[in-house]
């Protein structure tokens, strides 16, 4: 039987999942998005043209989540959905400009969270 260490000086990874979100809900809170609305966004921004299922499947989310998310998304003008075909059954998403511009703005609090992460690991060593 294998055991494991614990080391306890360190946080859990669950922990740190934890602080991460706290993180990033409080660095895009000034954009007006929650994380999941940012991770959709980000993802739509690298995978244009996607259905609303891949999307939740990609961020490990209910469906019903993703498709709530979409709603609130397009109604603030951050997405669209033109019909692919006539019977409304396949909808690819897409970004509009307006999406497009809060994709760049995510993107940049991201890195720069990414450097205050990597600063604060750097002080702990």
């Amino acid at each position: 039987m294998l055991r494991f260490q614990v080391d306890k000086s360190r946080p859990s990874t669950l922990e740190t999942v934890f602080r991460l979100h706290g993180f990033f809900r409080h660095r895009l809170q000034p954009l007006g998005v929650s994380p999941i609305q940012a991770g959709m966004l980000l993802y739509l921004d690298r995978h244009p043209q996607c259905q609303v299922l891949e999307i939740a499947s990609a961020l490990c989310i209910q469906n019903l989540s993703a498709i709530k998310t979409v709603q609130l998304l397009q109604r603030n003008g951050w997405i669209r959905k033109p019909l692919v075909n006539a019977n409304r059954k396949i909808v690819k998403l897409q970004l509009t400009e307006k999406g497009t511009a809060l994709a760049r703005k995510i993107n940049e609090n991201i890195e720069v969270t990414d450097k205050l992460f990597a600063l604060a690991d750097s002080r702990k060593a």
